[in-house]
């Protein structure tokens, strides 16, 4: 391309658009500034002209900046383009990195709940991700949550044809003592895995919505029980849900809806 055809202020605007697009967490105005190498000042200003017409979000001043909710309303169009693993990546990036805990994916397709993408812990102790394999509704974090938010005749459509699987000792496998967990973990809006699938392993997980406020899948964290404390679990199921609120608002946005979504 010619170089006087090159609008300088349009490739700082794409630079610093793609810094935000990989941290779904958002950026300080400092840190924006030091990975883009451009002045803060002219950072600041391009970022308030993106914030005024809703591609950049801060929720307060001195906040970090986070990718607004407009860029997802221009893709509306493209609706049936739409991944949910691609959309949801950058959460289990930052949930990986956050934690240095495996971060995991799980969808609904076809009526079951499908392990579909994984974010490694760098730990050399670590839990190894299950792509490909079938959530347990009954025992799995990652299957309790979504079966939890599934409307209560789909739910028991669900699980009345399915064996409770003894797993571990800890499995849950009587009816009575699931149906009190999955509404306790309705109550919580997060789900745990004590050992109830591995044992030695704890998974946290929560809920993903599509568009149609349909729960479509959930994402989890799972942690070595070495590793685990009471505080530890706390601070991951508060950041689960906060995350999977932003990827539930940003499927909103989009006008996202999930395949078979409570097809039983």
């Amino acid at each position: 391309m010619a170089k006087d055809h090159y609008i300088e202020l349009v490739g700082k605007i794409v630079v610093l658009i793609e810094l935000l697009r990989d941290e779904p967490a958002g950026l300080s105005l400092q840190e924006i500034a030091a990975r883009s190498g451009y002045v803060k000042s002219s950072v600041h200003r391009i970022l308030h002209s993106l914030k005024k017409h809703g591609y950049v979000e801060q929720e307060t001043v001195g906040e970090p900046y986070r990718l607004g909710m407009q860029f997802l309303t221009l893709a509306r169009g493209l609706n049936d383009g739409i991944s949910l693993l691609h959309v949801a990546r950058p959460y289990l990036r930052e949930l990986g990195a956050m934690f240095n805990e495996s971060a995991y994916l799980a969808v609904l397709h076809a009526n079951r709940g499908i392990f579909v993408d994984v974010h490694e812990s760098s730990r050399d102790f670590r839990l190894v991700g299950p792509l490909g394999a079938e959530v347990h509704y009954h025992a799995t974090a990652a299957g309790k949550v979504v079966a939890a938010f599934l409307p209560s005749t789909h739910r028991a459509e669900l699980l009345n044809g399915r064996k409770l699987e003894r797993l571990t000792e800890k499995t849950l496998t009587r009816r009575a003592q699931l149906e009190q967990e999955l509404a306790e973990v309705r109550r919580l809006g997060y789900a745990i895995n004590d050992e109830e699938t591995i044992v030695g392993a704890i998974f946290i997980a929560a809920p993903v919505f599509d568009g149609q406020q349909s729960v479509c899948g959930s994402i989890s964290v799972g942690i070595p029980k070495a590793r685990f404390t009471p505080q530890l679990g706390n601070k991951i199921a508060s950041q689960l849900k906060d995350s999977c609120q932003r990827l539930s608002s940003a499927l909103a946005t989009a006008m996202y809806v999930h395949e078979n979504r409570h097809r039983v």
